[in-house]
């Protein structure tokens, strides 16, 4: 899953710590340049985390893995995915698309958070607040495992904060443009960025389409927690 629906599906209510932690994984794994990686099932019994007040952090990580796991083998993400992968390799040959069996696992990920966005824009709001007040816990957890790198995660943090890109996942544009960033944070070739944007425009409006012609969009929290 993506930044939004890990907030969605797994928020419990006042509980900010736990809830600013259910994308603490990701946000590590793109801002952290090395040793970006934690065993968020054995940091949760630690004595300095439970000192520190950071039980509920370590827990909210720790889920984000667990759903994870459970959304990557679940039925709907296959359908999903085998609905889209001929389309999607084909559209790949076109535009030169690395990876294509990665992107196209990335873009549903994305195409979910747009929709979950477009019908929460409050629970966004709700969001960024979060790990606004909770910025404080994760630079606490990393200076507790001696993390070198806590400036850099700082100010990118920050940007994330200020940027509040996920607004721009209403369009299809802003989607695409996310996935030209993390596909050139791993290295992979993105060729079809600057010229490419329709054809992957159309593909990712397929997506979107397929989902919602079997999923309710009222019940597509419920449905993403039992299936994922």
């Amino acid at each position: 899953m993506n930044f939004f629906a890990h907030y969605l599906v797994d928020e419990i209510p006042h509980n900010a710590q736990f809830n600013a932690a259910l994308i603490a994984p990701d946000l590590f794994r793109h801002y952290l340049p090395n040793n970006n990686r934690f065993a968020w099932d054995h940091l949760v019994h630690n004595s300095d985390i439970q000192q520190n007040q950071l039980t509920h952090f370590c827990q909210g990580s720790l889920q984000h893995i667990q759903r994870d796991k459970l959304f990557h083998q679940s039925l709907i993400f296959k359908e999903i995915y085998d609905y889209n992968r001929d389309n999607w390799l084909s559209l790949s040959n076109q535009i030169g698309l690395g990876r294509w069996w990665f992107s196209l696992h990335v873009s549903i990920e994305l195409i979910l958070d747009k929709i979950l966005i477009e019908n929460n824009l409050n629970k966004l709001i709700l969001f960024y607040q979060t790990l606004q007040v909770e910025k404080n816990s994760y630079l606490k957890f990393l200076k507790i495992v001696q993390h070198p790198a806590i400036p850099q995660f700082d100010e990118r943090m920050d940007r994330f904060l200020e940027s509040q890109y996920l607004f721009h996942y209403q369009e299809f544009s802003g989607l695409a443009y996310a996935l030209y960033r993390i596909h050139a944070s791993l290295n992979i070739p993105t060729p079809w960025h600057s010229d490419n944007i329709k054809p992957l425009v159309i593909a990712m409006e397929r997506i979107e389409t397929s989902i919602i012609a079997n999923i309710e969009i009222k019940h597509l929290v419920e449905v993403l927690k039992t299936n994922g």
